[in-house]
């Protein structure tokens, strides 16, 4: 019979089955990704796919590269240059005037 055990949010898995174990971790851990960063991601591996497919090396690229900083995806941007993304209309339930820029 298997031991079962509680983790930190209450729910009950089965730790003696490495199998189980497994595809409970990476279930927990698909739900903490944050879609947003996922789609930035995928944003920037096409970006460079296209680069690399036209010659060019991620070497030469100058400036700064897509990034995610856990609350907004940021675009390439050339070098003496400014990127500006408009304001939430919510973050963590609370509301923002996002009319102003």
């Amino acid at each position: 019979m298997a031991r079962q055990q509680s983790n930190e949010s209450g729910e009950v898995f089965d730790t003696g089955n490495y199998v189980l174990n497994t595809l409970y971790y990476i279930n927990k851990l698909n739900e903490s990704v944050n879609p947003e960063a996922i789609k930035c991601l995928e944003r920037k591996q096409q970006e460079e796919l296209q680069r690399l497919s036209a010659g060019a090396q991620l070497e030469d690229q100058q400036g700064c590269e897509i990034s995610w900083d856990s609350l907004l995806c940021w675009p390439r941007t050339p070098p003496a240059t400014l990127a500006t993304l408009p304001c939430f209309e919510e973050l963590n339930g609370i509301r923002y005037d996002s009319s102003r820029e």
